[in-house]
């Protein structure tokens, strides 16, 4: 059975909820993209789309445009505003988000596993390896792991969304326990997977519980978010995306960082969002929750 809905749609649900509970996140998801006055910037030339916009007195350049680059030092200076209010870092995760299939009869591959409907999705290795890359690197720093919902429709994802139960609603699994599989299969999101071909139980996965497991790091905030936009983006620069990443980072006009390195961190993990789907989230002390929502951690504010 197809799923309803797209992966980034999930994934829009799923950022807005960490929103929600003031888990910050590296680049900035929609809250703190407003904050910050716009998502993207355009350096736009065509005559024809001005007129459109109402400008047609052009002896009078309405805006002549700057280079991204141009304004970094005054972006520099808001961004090392708003991180000042985070706290030590307690532990980083990276998402890569999936979008599940919902097997609903007998003839399925995986269905002797289970013996009832189960969600699955596959393993790309190209996705992959980079993934693996990254575990490599971080060890126990860092959690890497697989997001995928356990819902079938658009509007039960809209009713998860409003019910704040998007998170609770997603089946995790670190991405290491997934190398040399080309599926992960589950029943419920808290549930164990079976991971497949070659069939391996995994048991169940606690984020929270995970979560507060992390070491927490000594840099302050600004040095930590640098540093580790640069450990990623030097791992991505190995693996077979890195001329995408190239011609990216150099078609928004950063061919070098050490001006603005905290634009220049937001940028690398920008485009590492835009080309992988990764998502990067800082999290800071556990807290707890009322009944009923979800349990995950978020910073001191």
């Amino acid at each position: 059975m197809q799923i309803e809905y797209e992966e980034k749609t999930f994934e829009n649900y799923f950022n807005a909820a960490l929103d929600k509970k003031d888990i910050f996140f590296f680049p900035p998801g929609q809250v703190q993209e407003g904050s910050l006055g716009a998502d993207s910037i355009a350096d736009m030339q065509s005559r024809k789309l001005w007129k459109q916009l109402g400008f047609t007195d052009f002896s009078n350049t309405p805006l002549a445009g700057l280079p991204l680059a141009a304004m970094a030092q005054e972006m520099e200076k808001y961004l090392g505003q708003k991180i000042k209010n985070i706290p030590s870092i307690q532990g980083n995760i990276l998402f890569q988000f999936k979008r599940s299939q919902r097997m609903i009869h007998s003839n399925a591959e995986e269905w002797h596993h289970w013996s009832e409907p189960y969600f699955r999705y596959e393993i790309y290795p190209k996705q992959h390896t980079l993934l693996a890359q990254l575990h490599l690197k971080f060890s126990a720093d860092v959690l890497i792991l697989y997001a995928a919902p356990a819902i079938v429709s658009m509007d039960d994802l809209v009713q998860a969304h409003i019910d704040g139960k998007i998170i609770s609603k997603t089946n995790f699994r670190p991405a290491h326990q997934l190398t040399k599989h080309k599926r992960n299969t589950f029943v419920k999101p808290g549930n164990h997977s079976v991971a497949c071909s070659e069939p391996s139980r995994l048991e169940s996965f606690d984020l929270e519980t995970e979560a507060r497991s992390l070491r927490a790091k000594v840099l302050d905030p600004q040095a930590a978010l640098v540093e580790f936009a640069s450990v990623v983006t030097s791992v991505l620069r190995r693996t077979s995306y890195r001329r995408s990443f190239d011609l990216l980072m150099n078609y928004y006009g950063f061919q070098s960082l050490a001006e603005a390195p905290l634009v220049g961190a937001y940028l690398q993990m920008a485009v590492v969002r835009e080309l992988t789907s990764i998502q990067w989230v800082i999290v800071g002390d556990p807290v707890k929750t009322p009944t009923g929502q979800e349990g995950v951690v978020k910073r001191n504010r």
